[in-house]
């Protein structure tokens, strides 16, 4: 198996409602961000080749904590609650969202966001203003395009050219398929590539 596809010895280290309730920062933390209903818990899961790592369901919402997975001794993922999404009681929404802000402006060992986006969906209102609000934000950013299999491979390279002129991305985002062993060699590439990138002096 190469470098890039190696699964790694995940750990579930806590889950945590609020900010202050994380452990003290240790190592690089990468955030997986997304609306709900994107697939974010089958990302983790399939990305990391862990079945049951993180809970997936059918509604979407199920996601309410940051969750943090360690992936070696100084590599760890912090699974976000999913934004956009409506049915939630007012004062949840906010708590989630406040929850995403403090981490995401005040975490200082935060390397990266790795933001996930449905491929069927450019310019989903919820990711224009998740989109604006990270540029402000200044974090750097990996995006990828979730639910890959749900298009011909002539319809995915209009959607990517749709998600690039839209969002400004400099880079073709990866995109993500959960039924293809293939992306998750892919993306460990890329996010192996980010990676090392963002540590250079």
């Amino acid at each position: 198996m190469a470098e890039s596809q190696k699964k790694y010895s995940v750990e579930f280290v806590c889950s945590a409602a609020h900010f202050k309730e994380l452990p003290a920062p240790t190592g690089e933390e990468y955030a997986v961000l997304g609306r709900s209903n994107v697939g974010k818990s089958t990302f983790i899961n399939h990305s990391l080749a862990c079945g049951a790592l993180a809970r997936v369901s059918k509604r979407p919402g199920k996601t309410t904590l940051a969750n943090l997975y360690r992936l070696d001794e100084d590599l760890f993922w912090v699974d976000l609650p999913g934004y956009g999404y409506a049915e939630a009681s007012i004062a949840e929404k906010e708590r989630w969202s406040k929850l995403i802000a403090d981490y995401c402006k005040k975490r200082g060992n935060l390397a990266g966001i790795i933001w996930l986006l449905d491929i069927r969906h450019p310019g989903a209102a919820a990711d224009m203003e998740a989109n604006e609000w990270l540029a402000g934000l200044g974090r750097r950013v990996l995006p990828v395009l979730t639910k890959g299999d749900k298009l011909s491979r002539s319809q995915q390279k209009k959607q990517v050219n749709e998600f690039c002129d839209t969002f400004g991305f400099t880079e073709e985002p990866v995109i993500y398929s959960s039924l293809q062993h293939s992306s998750r060699g892919i993306f460990w590439d890329r996010f192996d590539a980010w990676r090392r990138n963002g540590n250079k002096c």
